[in-house]
């Protein structure tokens, strides 16, 4: 996890379009059944199919939830019998469904049912929602308000205050995590039931910032062993609101299109809480489940990441897919955590790694050959480096496998390992939505790094060039879950919502194509689902969705703003608008 939520499409917006009726038939056949009659189909479309041997159809047959054919609407014709239903995109675009391959649902979800500021444009405007959920049924069962989504850019260095959640209330506790994922803020109350004083010393791989006069902790909190300082005494979330904030992501991802997730950073809770819902009938996801490693307690649960990896397999389900871990490298640039090759321009540190290189590379090496996907995150040159050459040590022990590893993030890369993508078969994982001069490179990353450094951040289109996988990721609900507003930020660098001017170095810039691939087909390979989705093809799933209008017709800073339609997940429309 690391960055912030645009604002351009509120998900407590979409989420009141989901209609759970029944499918809408447009239209209905007339002629005699064929032998092969399909229970529906799409024409008059523009489908766009990612099949590179045919990128373009009209229509589309569907049969127990499968593609049986793909073709103009003379073809599929024959496909029509009395019981199909027909559907009439007229001239509407119908594509395979986004797959996301980085979010949170669960934690994120959550997070959207307790106290949520995310994309609040101001201190005041935090200040307020806060004071609102003091009177929460939550607040009052718990005695604490706890929260999630504060941007980091309003407040210098971005080190939030503990007397502006004071002003609120000096009574009741009060904690929010930063919508970076890596920081959080505390009231004094907090900080006192927690013991944080100004005697506290930092844990190892956090931060307590302290005032530099008074030695005061300020109320910030770095990185997840400094935070966990404070989140081990809040009275935990039952089991109950796991699965309602799983809903709640799966309902938003629906709206946006989106079918198939990897669940970044889950533990035992997490694990139980999607196979609940699976047994049910009610998952209409496809998931991977990335077991957060060497992680405390709080994320991975109290037996720790050995007793849970060891246990995944109860949790498989044919919607499910367990074997993958999450390793987290370092840590993010605004709390001076990620590791850099060169220091820092104001404080000359260096970052952290959270393993030591050896670690690391018995690590790797240890799941490549157990057939476990790794998926890291890295943020800093020497983090993402530090990656590369373990997986470049597996390969070396290990020989080729087919767990089609790769990293998150990397906001920073050494000219030197962006070929190394290619040459590793290492797939670079980008939330391509940060990927344009925002507040927290303008104002926290550049005094960090400087103007060079910050000129290669995300260098999407360098990678690509020399060979490498791109895919698209959230880290929802660091940003907005919608791919749509993430693609339209790789094709333009620029401001998704054109508030902030500036272009974040053009030359990194992505085509419309081969974005719609990184959600797609590319992602569907990451997730070893390329030969059931991620394209529309005969014989694959029928995870389809349909757009209000062509991509390739409309201006590029206007695709953010397209709305789905329709979602189907195996021929079952799972969301739809009028």
């Amino acid at each position: 996890m690391t960055r912030r939520l645009s604002m351009k499409k509120a998900s407590v917006v979409l989420i009141c379009l989901i209609i759970t009726g029944p499918l809408s038939i447009i239209g209905a056949a007339t002629v005699e059944p064929a032998r092969t009659n399909s229970d529906q189909v799409f024409v008059n479309g523009a489908v766009y199919t990612m099949n590179q041997d045919m990128p373009w159809a009209e229509a589309v047959a569907i049969t127990d939830g499968v593609v049986v054919a793909v073709g103009a609407n003379s073809e599929i014709s024959e496909y029509i019998g009395y019981m199909t239903r027909v559907n009439d995109l007229k001239g509407r675009m119908l594509m395979p469904a986004f797959h996301d391959a980085h979010a949170h649902p669960i934690w994120s979800g959550i997070d959207q049912l307790k106290c949520p500021v995310f994309g609040m444009p101001s201190i005041e405007a935090i200040q307020n929602e806060v004071a609102r959920c003091l009177n929460s049924t939550t607040t009052q069962s718990t005695g604490w308000v706890v929260g999630a989504g504060y941007n980091l850019g309003l407040f210098p260095a971005g080190n939030a205050n503990k007397s502006l959640l004071d002003a609120v209330s000096s009574e009741i506790p009060i904690y929010l995590d930063g919508e970076d994922g890596h920081s959080g803020w505390a009231n004094s109350k907090a900080l006192e039931l927690a013991g944080i004083t100004a005697d506290t010393p930092n844990p190892e791989l956090g931060i307590i910032e302290k005032d530099p006069v008074s030695g005061e902790p300020t109320g910030t909190l770095r990185e997840p062993a400094a935070i966990s300082l404070i989140k081990q005494i809040i009275p935990g979330d039952d089991l109950e609101l796991f699965d309602d904030g799983l809903l709640f992501a799966q309902n938003l991802a629906h709206s946006f299109g989106i079918t198939s997730i990897i669940a970044a950073s889950v533990g035992e809770h997490h694990l139980a809480a999607y196979k609940r819902l699976a047994d049910k009938g009610g998952l209409n996801l496809r998931m991977i489940t990335s077991i957060e490693y060497g992680n405390t307690g709080f994320t991975v649960g109290p037996g720790g990441f050995e007793e849970v990896f060891a246990k995944r397999q109860q949790h498989q389900h044919p919607r499910i897919d367990v074997d993958s871990i999450k390793i987290f490298i370092d840590g993010v640039l605004e709390g001076q955590t990620a590791a850099l090759l060169e220091p820092y321009l104001n404080t000359g540190s260096m970052g952290e790694l959270n393993l030591n290189p050896a670690e690391l590379n018995a690590a790797v090496t240890r799941f490549d050959k157990e057939g476990i996907q790794v998926h890291m995150h890295a943020i800093g040159d020497r983090g993402v480096r530090a990656g590369l050459d373990a997986f470049e040590m597996a390969l070396s022990v290990n020989g080729p496998t087919d767990n089609r590893h790769h990293i998150s993030h990397l906001q920073l890369i050494s000219k030197t390992d962006i070929p190394r993508f290619a040459e590793l078969g290492v797939i670079a994982n980008f939330q391509s939505v940060w990927a344009y001069p925002e507040l927290y490179i303008t104002e926290i990353n550049l005094p960090e790094v400087g103007p060079e450094r910050v000129n290669r951040m995300y260098p999407i289109g360098s990678i690509h060039e020399s060979g490498g996988m791109i895919v698209g990721g959230s880290d929802w609900a660091v940003s907005t879950m919608n791919p749509l507003v993430a693609i339209e930020t790789a094709i333009r660098r620029e401001d998704p919502e054109n508030v902030i001017t500036g272009v974040l170095n053009a030359a990194e810039r992505m085509d419309l194509d081969e974005m719609l691939r990184a959600y797609t087909i590319n992602a569907a390979y990451l997730m070893h689902q390329e030969t059931t989705t991620g394209s529309i093809q005969v014989g694959k799933a029928a995870d389809l969705i349909v757009l209000e209008q062509n991509l390739f017709d409309i201006p590029v800073d206007a695709i953010g703003d397209v709305r789905v339609l329709r979602t189907m997940i195996d021929g079952v429309t799972v969301y739809q608008i009028n």
